[in-house]
């Protein structure tokens, strides 16, 4: 199967940057204002809607302890395809540099195989 036949249950990328706020307006330019949003020191859940279909968004400062936000759409309903193009998006949007996989896992892929965009741009890294 090519990676355009395999699709992801979810989007995630990850945002060198823990100040959240601006993530947040990024998703809500995108997917409108969210219903539901609880923020902590530890990062923010939200609901938007894409298409008249919840969206649960799950924001995580510091990732496991990588220095990147997580940014979980726990949806395939959304304006993206695929985790690059959030990551695009994103970093188009935010200027802070994201990453991402870069294609949809299979079995015999390297875990550690990521994809960069940054002010240097796109590249494909091995992220431990």
């Amino acid at each position: 199967m090519s990676d355009s036949e395999l699709q992801l249950p979810d989007l995630e990328i990850y945002v060198k940057d823990d100040d959240i706020e601006p993530m947040i307006q990024w998703i809500e330019s995108v997917l409108g204002n969210a219903d539901n949003k609880q923020n902590n020191k530890h990062g923010a859940k939200l609901v938007c809607h894409y298409q008249q279909q919840p969206v649960p968004i799950v924001i995580v400062k510091n990732a496991g302890k990588t220095g990147f936000t997580s940014i979980w759409f726990d949806s395939r309903t959304l304006p993206w395809k695929n985790d690059i193009e959030c990551g695009r998006a994103a970093f188009t949007a935010l200027k802070k540099t994201v990453r991402c996989i870069d294609s949809v896992w299979q079995t015999g892929d390297d875990p550690d195989r990521w994809f960069e965009i940054s002010s240097s741009g796109e590249t494909i890294i091995n992220w431990q």
